[in-house]
This record gives C-alpha cells, sequence and structure tokens, in this order.
C-alpha cells in the first residue's frame, strides 16, 4: 500500500463518530472527513479523493445512509460499510440490494469485525487500482483521481455537473434512472426534466464520440 486509504465517515452521533475516527487513524486509515447529512458528503466527495464510505444507516437529513449510498455508489463506485445501532432485518434487506455494501457493523462496534470488513473492501474493490486512468474509445482517457476527461490527450472542459455526469455514466454499464441523475446532481433541490435535458445535451456537445442512449421513461446510459 503506497498511502494510506481515505476514509469518509458519516456519523451524526458526536461521540461516536470521534470514537471511531480515533479507531481508524490507529489502524493507519485517514479519516478525510466526518458528515452528519449526506448533502455534506455530497461535496466532499466532489472535492477530494475517497476510498472508503462508513455511514450510519440513521443519518440526519432528507435521506437516511442507504439512500444517500445508492447515490454515492453510482456517481463514484465507492465501496461502503453501513453502522446501525439495531439490527433491523428490513433495512439490512434495503442496504444489502446495493452492489457496493462490503457488510454492516451492529453498534458496539467489535474492533476485528471492522477492520476485516475495511480488508475486505480493500481487495474486493481493488480500491488502490481505480486510480489509474481509463482509456475510452481509444480516444479518451479519464482520470478517476482528478474526475478530469482528456481527448487526444487534450483535457475536455467540463463543468462540475458534467463531471458529476459522466462519472455516473462511466461507473454504471446499466441504464441509470433519472431519479437518481437529479439526486446525485442536484440533491433535494427540485429541478424541471428541462434543467436535465440541458445538461444531457451540453455533456454530448462535448464528448461527440462517446454516444449517450436513452431508455425512454427510465433513464440514460452510456454506448461502449
Amino acid at each position: 500500500m503506497s498511502r494510506k486509504l481515505r476514509i469518509l465517515l458519516i456519523e451524526d452521533e458526536r461521540l461516536i463518530a470521534k470514537n471511531l475516527k480515533e479507531i481508524l487513524e490507529k489502524f493507519n486509515y485517514e479519516v478525510v472527513a466526518i458528515h452528519s447529512t449526506a448533502e455534506e458528503a455530497y461535496e466532499t466527495l466532489f472535492d477530494d479523493n475517497i476510498d472508503l464510505i462508513i455511514s450510519d444507516i440513521e443519518i440526519k437529513g432528507l435521506v437516511d445512509g442507504i439512500d444517500a449510498s445508492k447515490v454515492f455508489q453510482d456517481i463514484y463506485n465507492l465501496p461502503i460499510i453501513f453502522i446501525t445501532a439495531y439490527s433491523d432485518d428490513e433495512k439490512i434487506h434495503r442496504a444489502s440490494r446495493l452492489e457496493n455494501m462490503v457488510g454492516y457493523l451492529v453498534k458496539p462496534i467489535k474492533l476485528e469485525e471492522l477492520k476485516a470488513l475495511i480488508d475486505m473492501a480493500i481487495l474486493k474493490y481493488d480500491v488502490f487500482g481505480k486510480e489509474k486512468v481509463i482509456e475510452i474509445n481509444n480516444i479518451y482517457k479519464y482520470d478517476p483521481k482528478h474526475k478530469e476527461l482528456f481527448e487526444n490527450g487534450v483535457e475536455v472542459n467540463l463543468t462540475r455537473n458534467e463531471k458529476l455526469l459522466l462519472s455516473i455514466l462511466l461507473n454504471n454499464e446499466k441504464v441509470t434512472s433519472y431519479e437518481v441523475i437529479n439526486e446525485a446532481i442536484w440533491g433535494t433541490q427540485k429541478v424541471s426534466d428541462g434543467t436535465r435535458r440541458q445538461l444531457i445535451h451540453r455533456l454530448k456537445s462535448k464528448i461527440k464520440d462517446l454516444e449517450i442512449a436513452s431508455k425512454k421513461g427510465e433513464g440514460i446510459y452510456l454506448k461502449r
């Protein structure tokens, strides 16, 4: 491992968050930020290079840790470890439907179980390998660490929202629903279909050699 694992912690109980941060740092991991809501986490994920998310299921804000992690997964393709105060079968079932869920821990957290899940995430999701530049159609190169796209060696000038949309498309081989796109890019802000269509159109105009296709009434995907 050439550098420390960078973790985003989402936990709305300050004492638990503080204790968990200290434990993770003793394991020689870096806790990049601690947030109590999904909305705060969205900004950190865009601005910083994160390897792993550890999130409480019950958090403050308009969405819980499971719904928030669905967005994190679709945009950044990051592994996720959930923590919860009690074993709730319905919520655990919801969480388990996320492809990137590594596992979950019930409070009080056992250190050996936490370490085992983190080790599993590193191996299963090739955490450090995700920094490699991705080649697309022999024309484009995408740098996931800096969220930059290059066409024949020249950087394509993309806005923040265009970068988010491109990241969603590159991380998903299936159709991404309009609902997920709206939440990932605009969060809780209400946005019209026209605004979303304009964003898709702008991205299409900048990456003409990549075909963004739509499935009527469902969403969009990148033809590969």
